[in-house]
């Protein structure tokens, strides 16, 4: 089983799973083009390259087959994967993603993009996204509070230029009329209240997608791992374990 993390996120993302589904599979995780170990070349991105990426290192690993779980872009990295080698994947997982990113979020993220590159921090910019990777309800209990927390010691930060990178391969990402062509057994998992996939751009997926079901996780926002892991993996463990 392959997990593919999103936008900014390294495999570290998955540590809660790894826990839980490691269990069951073999687990591997993989920091993408552009963050953690990975090389981060200046170079421009984009979603065959990253799915180039993934190809790569399953044939390092002489692996034919597998689960495969995209979260957000990892989501679209998943999709891209589907379309483009549909052999490679057992089951696919698509979670808090998208076929084609929201209007509202392009505008919010370019915003983002534009401050950063004006001269803020990486903390300042995490504190400008964070707060809207989650559901309010989540964050209003003051235990929740360690997630609004950013580590400026970590020793990997992913650098803007990179970032910057990966957001414009996912920003220029489209495969709406494209993802009818896959087959493959397909769960998709969002949150109810996730601004970044909202449940329209999930259902897009479940409609277009013909072997595909939907769960949604109640009251969640984006980082839905995070919000109710125990639902998130319940769905995982019951799609692939039949």
């Amino acid at each position: 089983m392959i997990l593919i993390s999103g936008l900014g996120g390294d495999h570290f993302f998955w540590d809660s799973s790894l826990k839980i589904l490691s269990k069951h599979f073999q687990v591997i995780t993989y920091d993408t083009r552009g963050i953690g170990k990975t090389d981060a070349p200046k170079t421009s991105y984009s979603l065959d390259i990253f799915t180039d990426d993934l190809i790569a290192l399953m044939d390092e690993l002489k692996i034919e087959k597998a689960h495969i779980l995209g979260f957000s872009m990892g989501g679209n990295i998943a999709l891209t994967l589907a379309l483009k080698s549909p052999g490679r994947i057992s089951k696919l997982i698509i979670a808090a993603s998208h076929a084609v990113i929201n209007h509202q979020i392009r505008l919010f993220v370019d915003a983002v993009l534009n401050v950063y590159e004006s001269g803020i921090s990486t903390k300042q910019m995490f504190d400008l996204i964070c707060p809207w990777l989650f559901s309010n309800s989540f964050l209003s209990n003051p235990k929740n509070e360690i997630y609004l927390k950013y580590d400026e010691n970590e020793p990997d930060q992913q650098p803007l230029y990179a970032w910057k990178n990966q957001y414009l391969a996912q920003r220029n990402y489209n495969v709406v009329d494209s993802i009818d062509k896959i087959k493959l057994p397909t769960l998709i998992i969002n949150g109810e209240f996730d601004l970044f996939a909202t449940l329209e751009d999930a259902k897009l997926l479940r409609d277009k997608i013909e072997h595909s079901v939907l769960n949604v996780i109640p009251q969640s926002g984006h980082l839905i791992n995070y919000e109710n892991p125990e639902l998130f993996h319940k769905y995982i463990l019951d799609f692939l374990i039949d």
